[in-house]
């Protein structure tokens, strides 16, 4: 059950992606209107500075995301180099803005992880509002640092 906190919370975060989908049919004054966005990309810079805990590790990547707002089917692709340890768990964790940490949703090699990453799954209406909302984030886990070893916050957009 949600107490007042949370509900208000949820409520802010319901009004942020509402705001964030109709900014993107703003139209400027004699343009064509056109077909509405049926997809997003988002893109995520790995470093250990980025963990929350202590990681004196030269590890770093990236990752790109398309989520196809139609089927709510995220696809990525993340690379990976300089891990300390050999990497035990690659998932996208949300929600939590830069600096917190949340709970891993999609696990990002479920074939194996060995970079690059490579995948794709449906993701639910609150993990979609998560990826908008800039709260979700790839953590890369290996045996030296079991908390994330590499880790970057996804933004909307590309490199």
């Amino acid at each position: 059950m949600l107490n007042k906190l949370s509900l208000k919370r949820l409520r802010v975060l319901q009004k942020l992606v509402l705001l964030v989908i109709a900014c993107q049919f703003v139209v400027p004054d004699n343009a064509a209107l056109s077909a509405p966005m049926t997809s997003r990309i988002f893109h995520a810079e790995l470093s250990a500075e980025n963990q929350t805990r202590v990681t004196t590790s030269p590890a770093g990547g990236i990752a790109d995301f398309k989520l196809d707002l139609t089927t709510l089917t995220l696809t990525w692709n993340v690379e990976f180099e300089r891990l300390l340890a050999r990497p035990i768990a690659a998932s996208l964790h949300g929600p939590a803005q830069p600096g917190a940490n949340g709970l891993p949703f999609v696990n990002l090699a479920p074939a194996g992880i060995k970079s690059p990453l490579t995948g794709s799954a449906v993701l639910n209406e609150a993990q979609v509002q998560y990826l908008l909302a800039g709260w979700t984030y790839v953590n890369i886990t290996t045996k030296e640092y079991p908390y994330g070893e590499t880790r970057g916050q996804v933004d909307v957009g590309s490199r």
